[in-house]
């Protein structure tokens, strides 16, 4: 009797378990990008929304829409807020037109100038105090109802595209320079270079026009698609202005608390393995984009010079320093430099070893360079 009686019980629970699943209620998440569908971003998101959906038992359906479906980039974020998507992705410095803060949070320009790298600046995000700030940069300071994460990193953005090799920055400043807008323009006319902002898609007509000389975007695997490879064959990897670059998915704050517990627990997990996700995919899509360049459309890679870094470094102490009058400014900038001054000497040291490695490994021909 005792045996049948947990046999029905076994069979019951299986039975109620299945039924929960299948009963459950279920959420819709629409997420409106800044990205083409084409984009290795995209194709991170695409992970993202099928590991939301599968961790969830399907209790949550992903959708993701393109640039421009349901609103336009700069409308992301009041468009999340007010719940007419719920979901959004874009970069938390496209809001510093808002806040100038915006712009410590996914691209602080140069490291802020003390050396601060990307992965000790994911570091302080999901280590220290980085997303609560985030969090209150959107709440308080800018009044959405978003809650935001920074799950794809894009940086280091290369320096960019150059008709010539050049061995100093004084050289490099009398180029007309497509830069981002912002706080990365402000530097780069601190340091005397002319720089004119534009979209991505009026570079090439720009630089046949001859109305700029040189220009940036992202990254290799960016780059190639762009088809600046055709327009510019010398291409300088090491770039300050982005060096950190992330971009967020933002969820409306009133929709996600209203999601049970595990199922916001199955967001915050889905959302750090977009990190990983998009660290390892990007070093693969960026080094087949490189070589590919290299081999096939004879792009040449260059050493940014030497005296560019000191230079520019310097020139984002000075931009920065404009904006730390402002409290919520000085309270993030804060937080980061104390962060920079624990990691960045550990930082140094063992990407030192890596590039050493690598180094050693080219030099004696065990590994040969793109060609």
């Amino acid at each position: 009797m005792k045996k049948l009686y947990l046999v029905l019980l076994a069979m019951a629970l299986v039975v109620s378990c299945g039924f929960s699943t299948a009963s459950a209620k279920t959420y819709e998440l629409k997420i409106q990008t800044s990205l083409a569908t084409s984009s290795m971003y995209f194709k991170t998101l695409e992970r993202l929304k099928k590991n939301i959906e599968e961790l969830s038992q399907g209790q949550i359906k992903v959708e993701l829409y393109a640039d421009g479906a349901i609103v336009k980039n700069f409308e992301i974020f009041d468009a999340v807020s007010e719940g007419l998507v719920n979901g959004g992705m874009c970069w938390t410095h496209w809001a510093s037109g808002k806040h100038p803060a915006g712009t410590l949070f996914s691209a602080p320009i140069g490291g802020l100038g003390y050396g601060l790298d990307q992965m000790a600046q994911l570091s302080w995000m999901f280590e220290g105090d980085g997303i609560k700030l985030l969090n209150e940069y959107y709440q308080d300071i800018l009044k959405l109802d978003m809650m935001s994460w920074p799950v794809l990193p894009m940086g280091p953005e290369c320096f960019g595209w150059f008709h010539e090799k050049y061995t100093s920055h004084t050289q490099i400043n009398k180029l007309t320079f497509r830069a981002p807008p912002g706080v990365p323009a402000e530097a780069f006319k601190e340091m005397g270079m002319p720089v004119v902002s534009m979209a991505g898609g009026d570079i090439i007509p720009a630089a046949q026009r001859g109305a700029i000389d040189a220009a940036e975007w992202i990254a290799p695997g960016e780059d190639i698609v762009m088809g600046f490879p055709e327009i510019w064959k010398h291409y300088y990897l090491q770039g300050l202005h982005q060096a950190i670059s992330i971009g967020d998915v933002y969820i409306n704050k009133t929709w996600f608390e209203a999601l049970p517990k595990h199922l916001q627990m199955v967001v915050n997990v889905a959302m750090k393995a977009c990190v990983t996700d998009q660290l390892l995919n990007g070093i693969k899509v960026n080094s087949e984009a490189l070589e590919k360049m290299v081999r096939e459309n004879g792009v040449v890679i260059e050493e940014t010079p030497a005296d560019y870094y000191p230079a520019f470094m310097k020139a984002a102490r000075t931009v920065i320093a404009k904006y730390t009058k402002d409290p919520f400014f000085k309270k993030v900038h804060d937080s980061q430099i104390a962060w920079a001054k624990l990691t960045v000497p550990f930082q140094v040291r063992s990407n030192g070893l890596y590039y050493m490695m690598g180094k050693t490994a080219m030099d004696e021909g065990i590994i040969t360079d793109y060609k």
